[in-house]
């Protein structure tokens, strides 16, 4: 996890505890970050990872997160993950 700015960039591998660790982080620094970038290198781990993703649009539905857009990812482990992003 990287936060440079207004942008944060984030692993798409992020073990659960990971993902634990940056809900917390972002909890109270959501309102000072505009752009949260992906790095996919790797793979999912968790399925929570786009969960607290689309939460986070949903709480601030400016907030930039180019990687929840695109709606596809390809895994080395699961191959092609679509998924459906609700406005």
């Amino acid at each position: 996890m990287e936060f440079d700015g207004d942008v944060l960039t984030i692993d798409i591998n992020m073990s659960m505890e990971e993902i634990i660790e940056f809900e917390d982080f972002i909890r109270t620094r959501v309102d000072y970050i505009d752009i949260i970038e992906v790095k996919e290198e790797g793979s999912f781990k968790s399925s929570a990872f786009l969960s607290i993703l689309s939460s986070l649009k949903k709480t601030k539905p400016e907030l930039q997160i180019p990687f929840l857009e695109k709606r596809v990812a390809i895994s080395p482990e699961y191959g092609t993950i679509h998924w459906i992003c609700h406005d």
